[in-house]
């Protein structure tokens, strides 16, 4: 009996053996056609197609809160709260900024169009504030007021042609009240924000803009990140550049995500 046993063991072995090896080799067929035909709709894990290269939307991602907690600082005022019109609020060539004491707290929620973006700053003795927590959307690819993941400015068919064009990580549009000394200077000015690619040479400060460029980007740099927010009349006067007769413009070279 025992002989018997002894007998069939090689058997069941081989058997088991070829069982193995069909397995293996089945297993390794499937991974081949998945690496050279793309995986099958529902599984993950290798990009289909050319999602490689493609950035998705937000909301395309399943965990997505839409939340933003982002913090800027070092603070820089372009031009001066003092100003007599004509003035240069944009200065691409970077001879009229200040360096002031302040931050900028932004706590919104991108899906909700709702939250706050708080700056704060001093210029001399004066203090300011601007609460910018009133979001709207005049265009669609503003998303309700609050949008992640676009392209703006320059010649990228958003927005005015004023700034850039550059990639926008965040970005409101809306309405802001500012306050000097605790007092309110404007009341329910029009605003905007963006957590935007760096847009001034770090050792000139100049916007290289705008130029003959041979591609397609943009004339930021994405090394590097800012946040910029302004706040501006409805009433304009062409002698200011930007054309309003209130353009409030600040930036923060220092940006904390939260």
């Amino acid at each position: 009996m025992r002989s018997e046993e002894h007998k069939g063991a090689p058997s069941m072995r081989r058997r088991m053996l070829m069982r193995f090896s069909t397995a293996m080799g089945t297993m390794i067929l499937v991974l081949m056609a998945g690496t050279s035909l793309g995986e099958e709709p529902g599984q993950f894990g290798t990009p289909k197609g050319n999602e490689g290269t493609r950035i998705f939307k937000a909301v395309e991602h399943p965990y997505y809160s839409g939340q933003f907690r982002i913090r800027g600082q070092k603070t820089t005022l372009v031009g001066g709260m003092q100003d007599k019109s004509p003035w240069d609020h944009l200065d691409y060539a970077g001879k009229h900024l200040k360096a002031v004491q302040g931050t900028i707290d932004i706590d919104v929620n991108e899906i909700t169009n709702t939250g706050q973006v708080i700056a704060e700053f001093t210029e001399g003795s004066d203090r300011y504030k601007i609460v910018f927590d009133r979001f709207s959307a005049s265009k669609p690819y503003q998303d309700g007021g609050i949008a992640t993941r676009v392209y703006e400015h320059g010649d990228s068919g958003n927005g005015d042609p004023l700034y850039p064009k550059t990639w926008l990580y965040l970005s409101g549009w809306g309405t802001a009240t500012m306050f000097k000394n605790d007092q309110i200077l404007y009341k329910d000015y029009s605003a905007h924000f963006m957590l935007m690619e760096r847009s001034r040479d770090p050792k000139t400060q100049e916007v290289r803009y705008p130029v003959k460029r041979t591609l397609p980007g943009g004339e930021t740099d994405p090394a590097g990140m800012e946040i910029d927010l302004w706040v501006r009349s409805q009433e304009t006067n062409n002698k200011n550049f930007p054309p309003f007769q209130t353009f409030v413009h600040l930036y923060w070279e220092e940006v904390t995500w939260r």
